[in-house]
Formats: structure tokens, sequence, C-alpha cells
């Protein structure tokens, strides 16, 4: 092994940014293996090189055990690295640490994962660049370099999941840069652990946490080593088993492999199958279109993630392989009908940008036997990944059932002879800030508050109504429900309002502050009433304090005091605060939204009704000025 390498770790002023990644993961989505492999296979797509060739990402499981292990420990020079770890066992995850080493010991076995790409760039920049890969990746926890248009991701969540799921906090780096940035002397070798703040046993000096495995000629003690290269790198990642082909790309090694939510410790095979599904279930855009390959080795076996082996991700793919044949009503089953929804992107707060953008929707009507992602509706944009498979099983209501795709950004023209156009690059641009940390939706948040002016909020959360609104088109139609009543009822029917004063009455002159639709209809299957609908106020200076939903009873076309109580009640409006409060003894749906709302959308289910008598929606709005004018 080379001489150059060790472990140390650095005092307070070595640390740029005091984050804690534990604590930070934890409360940005529950920690499971599918949040891991989403954050993964996103920061390798995202470093794809600009050629024809996929990025190819392989996962290695590999328990060491016995001497093999003792010889890899000895390579991470454990020992050194343990008698920090024993000073930081007054901590929570100090204790987390301790209790993974005691694992160690006792099963005599370490497991080990290596997460190696091809194809992608590589750890480029210099050892204390602002903005690179390296310090991305390596340096910076939590902060992403991230620029391309497409990019998955924006807050360097994934990076912080690496440490998180080694039970030692311990991960390691090999790679094989794609161009001579730093220098030209691949492979570059370096690793990093987050052990928590502690002091020495004499209580002098205090430990930032933040350890490192790299050069330590010539460095001061306690200063932060620097990367290994070349022959010397080689030379170490043989003996920790992270050797990579000669190619571009990264290796990422995590010390003592764990999934911090699961209740019991998954097998090498059982963890294999598991990856393969995530990763096309995640990333079925990207490997369809040749972007991507995704593989996982255990026990020298290696196993292809393909969309032929996971046939429930194929009417997704359907959708794009038959859109140019696409029809306009769903009559038969795998027929594809297609709708364009608008999505217009405000100017940023500079004054550039903005565009007058489309999504593009892709319905499918679904076969026979197809329950799998049923009535889910993937969204997408250029980076390849789905975002949220959005259920709108509700759209149904025991007719056709489909599989959805919604494309934006430069996903937009998949399946058409055509490129994204500017106006797809800038609506990919307001998606890609329109995700939060986990990239699971497109919701307000403070990227887009501080980026682009007034209107984003309209624009972002209108995306699902739009979509409710197409589907309910083309996979509802109409259906006669006999003797209780039509199947739709209460479309476009005036909406109760109350003013600042409290008036409620359909027909007094307030009426006139709110807009909307709602439909309600009988579902025989589970004997209650579906409903939604969605209310904006008439003037443009006016915002929605609250919406109140009731049922009522009818009788011969007219109104009784007989009410039905409403079981459940949501939003797709970002903000809302829902409750089911009582009113005169019924239970009603109550929504709040954040200030300044000026749309809500709803759906909700009443409780049983096994009288079937004919209900209709009563909508109470609650307007005033916007207080955020």
């Amino acid at each position: 092994m080379s001489s150059q390498w060790g472990f140390t770790t650095s005092r307070p002023t070595d640390a740029r940014y005091g984050d804690d990644v534990a604590k930070y993961a934890m409360s940005h989505g529950e920690p499971g293996l599918k949040t891991f492999v989403r954050e993964v296979l996103q920061n390798s797509n995202d470093a794809r090189l600009d050629n024809d060739q996929p990025a190819r990402v392989t996962f290695k499981l590999d328990s060491l055990q016995d001497d093999e292990a003792i010889e890899y420990l000895s390579a991470l020079d454990i020992d050194n690295w343990a008698d920090h770890a024993d000073l930081a066992t007054d901590t929570e995850s100090g204790k987390h640490i301790l209790e993974a080493i005691e694992r160690i010991k006792d099963d005599e076995e370490i497991r080990v994962l290596t997460i190696e790409d091809e194809n992608t760039e590589g750890l480029l920049g210099e050892e204390n660049a602002d903005e690179s890969n390296f310090t991305a990746l390596v340096r910076d926890v939590l902060f992403s370099s991230k620029s391309g248009d497409t990019a998955g991701g924006s807050y360097g969540l994934g990076k912080a999941v690496l440490w998180l799921y080694s039970g030692l906090s311990l991960v390691m780096f090999n790679s094989t840069l794609s161009e001579p940035d730093p220098k030209d002397d691949s492979p570059r070798l370096i690793g990093r652990t987050r052990l928590p703040t502690h002091k020495s046993k004499d209580g002098d000096t205090v430990y930032q946490g933040h350890g490192w495995y790299g050069s330590l000629n010539g460095d001061e003690a306690g200063a932060r080593p620097e990367s290994i290269w070349g022959d010397d790198a080689d030379g170490v990642a043989e003996d920790l088993q992270l050797s990579r082909p000669d190619v571009p790309g990264t290796s990422i090694q995590v010390v003592d492999f764990r999934v911090p939510t699961a209740e019991e410790r998954l097998d090498d095979e059982e963890l294999a199958d598991q990856i393969t599904e995530m990763a096309i279930e995640w990333f079925w855009p990207a490997v369809y279109r040749g972007d991507l390959e995704v593989a996982v080795e255990v026990d020298g076996e290696t196993k292809e993630a393909s969309i032929d082996e996971y046939p429930r991700y194929e009417p997704f793919t359907s959708c794009l392989d038959n859109r140019e044949d696409s029809v306009d009503k769903l009559e038969e089953r795998g027929d594809v009908a297609q709708a364009t929804i608008s999505l217009d992107v405000p100017e940023k707060t500079g004054g550039n940008g903005g565009a007058d953008g489309e999504l593009d929707l892709l319905v499918r009507r679904a076969e026979t036997g197809e329950y799998q992602h049923q009535n889910e509706v993937a969204f997408v944009r250029g980076a390849g990944m789905v975002v949220e498979y959005y259920d709108r099983d509700r759209v149904v209501v025991g007719n056709q059932d489909f599989h959805a795709v919604l494309l934006g950004g430069r996903a937009r023209p998949w399946g058409t002879n055509e490129n994204p156009g500017e106006a797809d690059t800038t609506v990919e641009e307001f998606l890609t800030a329109a995700e939060p940390p986990q990239h699971d939706e497109w919701v307000r948040t403070e990227t887009l508050a501080n980026t682009y002016s007034r209107g984003f909020r309209t624009a972002v959360e209108g995306i699902k109504s739009d979509v409710t609104q197409r589907l309910r088109g083309l996979v509802a139609p109409d259906v006669d429900r006999g003797a209780t009543g039509p199947q739709r009822l209460g479309n476009r029917f005036k909406i109760g309002n109350e003013s600042r004063e409290g008036r409620s009455d359909s027909e007094s002159p307030s009426s006139q502050r709110v807009t909307g639709n709602t439909n309600i209809s009988f579902d025989e299957v589970y004997t209650h009433w579906s409903f939604d609908g969605e209310v904006e106020p008439s003037n443009d200076r006016n915002e929605i304090r609250s919406v109140t939903v009731s049922l009522v009873r009818m009788a011969e076309e007219r109104a009784t005091s007989d009410r039905l109580p409403v079981q459940n009640i949501s939003s797709d409006t970002a903000g809302v605060s829902i409750s089911l409060p009582e009113e005169n003894g019924v239970q009603v749906g109550r929504l709040e939204p954040a200030p300044g709302t000026s749309e809500i959308s709803f759906e909700g289910v009443s409780k049983r009704d096994s009288r079937q008598v004919e209900t209709r929606l009563k909508v109470s709005v609650d307007v005033a000025e916007r207080r955020d004018d």
C-alpha cells in the first residue's frame, strides 16, 4: 500500500459547511431503499457524457468475511478511524456507529456496496474549487454544482444519502476523469467520513467530524488530506476492492451498507432484486431512450435492469411507442390518446425568461390484467426520471382504466420526430426549480419563489388540476346510473359564497365573487358518493380564505335539511390545511389555503350511503382582498 495513504479528521476551521447529513436527510423524506436508488442513479444520469452512449451504472454487493474483511479494514486504516469514532459515542449518531462496529465484530463480516458508473464525467475540478464535480460530491455535501437545464438535482440530497446508508458513515471515491481537470493522471482516489463533532481525550482539541482519507505526505497535523492519483491510487484502490475500468466515470464505495429504515437486514439477492426493480420503476424513461443502463452484481453474477423483466412498466413505454398513431377517443384497449396542457412560465425576477409553454399528456387505455400502476400518471421531464406517479383512480369511477405519461420540458416531444424548442428548455428550467429536495413532485418551492416573478404559484399548482380535467374528458364518459340519479351531478352548479361579513347564499350578490365547477357521482362498488371541484375568485385582486364542502340530500329537485357526512377530502393545491369539522352535528370538509391562494381544487368521498338518495354538493367559499399584493 502507498505510504501516502491514511486517515485524519478535521478541526473546525477546515469545515466549509457544518451540515448534519443524517438530520437533513431524515427530515426530507423517509430514507428507504427507494430514496437511495433514485438519488444515486439521478447523479450518474446527470453526469452522462454528451455522446451517443448511455451512462452505465453497476451496483456491486460484496459481503467480506474473515481474512478478506480484516485485509479490507486494514486498508481503511480502521484503527486510526476507530480512535476518533470512540470519542464520538456520546451523540445519537455516534451511538449508531458504535453499534455498527460491534455488529461487524460479532458477525465477522462487513457488507460493501460499490456503485460504478461509466461514460460519465468523473470527479473533475481542483481540490478547493468553488464549483466542480469533485467539490460538490466529495467536499460540500448537501450543495450541488449542477447547472444543466435537464439536471435532475439541485439540492445535493443525493450526496447526503451516501453517508446515511453507511453504518460507519464512511464513503470512498475512485474516479477516472473525462478530461485533464485538474490533471491527466487518473484515477483519483479519496475518502470521507462523517463523524459527529468530538473532543480529544484531554479535551483540549475539538474535531469537526469531517474525516478524510487521502495523501498525508507534507500535510500539517489535522489538515485535510487531498486526493491521491495515478499508480498510488491504483494500489490503494486494489486493496480496497475499488479498482475500476479505464473509462471515464466514478466508483463510489459505501462501507457497511445498510438501509436505515429496514426492520431486518436483507440478504444480497433480495437487495439486488429490489435495486433492479426500483431502477426501472423510477428511470424507465432514461432506460427506454437508451440514456441509462443499470445492473446489479452479486457473487460474480450480473443482473441487468430491463423493462422486459418488469412488464408492469410497458404500458408507459407504449404511450411513447404509439404516440404517432394516437386516437381521439379511447375506444379499444391499448389505444393511446394525447392532450396538450398549457403552462405559462412567468418571467424571472430580473425580467428575462418566461414562455407560453406546453406539457403533453399521453393516455393509454389499459389492457386486461394490467393492474400495476393502473390509473396513474407518470410525471417526466428531460432528466429521464419519473418525478411522481400521480394517482387518478377516482377519475375513472368504474369506467376506462388507463396508464398515462405527462411529458414536460425537454421531454415534451419524446415519441415524435420533433426536437425540444426554446420554450421547452424554459419549461424544463421551471420544472427543475419546482422540485423539492426529494425531487418527487412539482410544487411551490423556495427556489421558485426566489427566481420567478408573480404567477409562478398559479402555474405550478395548476398542473395537476389540468391533468385531472384532461383525463376526465378522455377516460370517464357519462354513464346513466338509473334510479340513483345521473352519474354526473352538479357540473357548473352555482357555488355558494361567504363575504367577509359571513353572508352565505348562492343567490346573494356575493355569489358573483367566485366561479368554479363541481362534480359528484355515486360509486356502486363502495356505495358512497365521490366528488371533486375547483373554485377561484372572479376578481384577480381577491384570494380564497376557506372552502367548506357539505353534501345535501335532495327530494323532488329541492334541497332538504338532511345532510350526508363527508368521509374525507383532499386537495392538490399546495399549502392547504384540511380538516373535517362538524356543522350542525354533521361532518363537512374544510380547506384553508396559504395566503395568496387564488385557486383551490379538491376531491373527496362521503360516508357509505345505503339509501342512495340523490345528493348534491354545497360549496361555500370565503374570499377577501389578497394579502400578498
